[in-house]
């Protein structure tokens, strides 16, 4: 994985366009980020490195400071579909993930699933095969 592969561009929709500027201050302070404001549309588009910083440790520090992320699904989904990812993106990199069992439910769900190509063969029958 290259270091391309680790830079993240995300664009985050705040409820309140008069916390636009607020916000990309806080970001720039406490964590150093490259921040651009948008106010007109509410929104901030982040650049960060994914080992040091990650969309979640962001967002959860944005909600600690008082700052209101826009509200809708689509947005929500969104975000949770980022954070997996970079979740997994960590979990791939041997980064420290933090205590999420997420992940580990649905691969044991999904190891307990029947399966087409299950074989009940015993294994000592299989390796003589």
């Amino acid at each position: 994985m290259s270091l391309t592969d680790c830079r993240k561009c995300r664009t985050l929709h705040l409820a309140d366009p008069q916390q636009v500027d607020g916000a990309a201050l806080f970001l720039r302070e406490h964590f150093g980020m490259q921040v651009l404001p948008l106010p007109h549309q509410s929104r901030l588009i982040l650049v960060y490195d994914l080992p040091q910083y990650s969309l979640e440790h962001v967002l959860g520090s944005l909600q600690q400071a008082g700052i209101r992320l826009a509200d809708n699904w689509w947005l929500r989904m969104h975000q949770r579909l980022i954070c997996y990812s970079e979740e997994v993106q960590l979990d791939n990199l041997g980064c420290d993930v933090c205590a999420s069992k997420g992940r580990e439910v649905y691969c044991r769900l999904y190891q307990q699933h029947p399966h087409g190509d299950h074989d009940d063969t015993p294994e000592e029958l299989r390796l003589e095969r």
